[in-house]
């Protein structure tokens, strides 16, 4: 149910794109919402960014070994998808970044966010960082 979640807006129209999708968080979840963020954080979450990242991995190689393929990718491109619309883009050439929006908010908040930052050097995981601990299908040992 649904779909995915990408920001290829102004690529796909201008070069042909594959999007793929699979599981890498709750089904149902609140989309943009620290919930869903920290969902993605969990080991099944882990399993599905895996496996889908197999699915990227030899479909890049598929695409890069099979110029039949890219021929085709190229020919729906042209001949379907930008046939009878054009892409007009919203921001123009000398438009810049609102880069200053936000600046004082983020520089409130910024020192509480930094002991947050995960540390792949120090922990295996961002929940093992956090001190989250999940259950496993593993058994617990008996206790001696």
């Amino acid at each position: 149910m649904g779909g995915p979640s990408d920001d290829i807006g102004d690529v796909s129209w201008n070069a042909p794109t594959v999007v793929l999708s699979f599981p890498s968080n709750v089904s149902g979840g609140p989309g943009h919402h620290w919930a869903n963020a920290i969902a993605m954080a969990t080991p099944i979450a882990h399993k599905g960014v895996v496996a889908g990242s197999k699915v990227v991995a030899m479909t890049t190689l598929d695409l890069l070994t099979q110029p039949k393929l890219r021929a085709a990718a190229k020919a729906y491109f042209t001949d379907v998808q930008t046939k009878t619309e054009k892409y007009v883009p919203v921001i123009g050439p000398d438009d810049k970044p609102a880069a200053d929006m936000n600046a004082e908010v983020m520089a409130q908040f910024r020192p509480a966010m930094r002991p947050l930052y995960y540390d792949p050097a120090k922990y295996p995981t961002y929940l093992d960082q956090l001190g989250v601990k999940w259950p496993t299908l593993e058994r617990p040992k008996a206790a001696d």
